[in-house]
Parts: structure tokens; C-alpha cells; sequence
């Protein structure tokens, strides 16, 4: 069975399955994506989506504590 007769099978049946299913599917969903490798470190070094969420959260607290670096600034450190 190919991914698009899944995908038709569970929508069908979605509505029919009880709480304890959705739960248990849910968690393997969530497992699922929790190890996928979504970027990578500027080391080379896998991220997991976990690891994206943090460095994005710390990023955002940076970006508004105004502790960054502008690309004219960044220019001017190269030369």
C-alpha cells in the first residue's frame, strides 16, 4: 500500500478509533520526528528538531537582548 492509500485509509478511519489509539499513535508520531536530522550545526554536526528549537528560542533572546552583530559590522571584524 503506497503512501497516497494511507493516507485515504486513515483519514477514513480517524474518526473511528478511541482515545488510547490517537494517544499511542501520537506518541510514535512525536518519537518519530523527535531523532530527524533538520540542519546542522556550523560544526557539521547534526541538529534534531529539538536542537533547532532550542538554538532558535536562544537566537531570539539574543535578537532582543540586541546581542548580534550586523553584516556591515561583521564586514568590518573581516578586513
Amino acid at each position: 500500500m503506497g503512501a497516497a492509500e494511507l493516507r485515504e485509509k486513515w483519514k477514513k478511519s480517524i474518526k473511528t478509533v478511541d482515545v488510547r489509539f490517537l494517544q499511542m499513535v501520537d506518541a510514535l508520531y512525536e518519537g518519530y520526528f523527535k531523532n530527524e536530522v533538520v540542519a546542522y550545526h556550523p560544526d557539521g554536526t547534526p541538529m534534531t528538531r529539538k536542537d533547532y528549537k532550542i538554538a532558535l528560542a536562544i537566537a531570539e533572546s539574543q535578537i532582543e537582548k540586541g546581542d548580534f552583530m550586523t553584516a556591515e559590522e561583521f564586514e568590518k571584524e573581516e578586513n
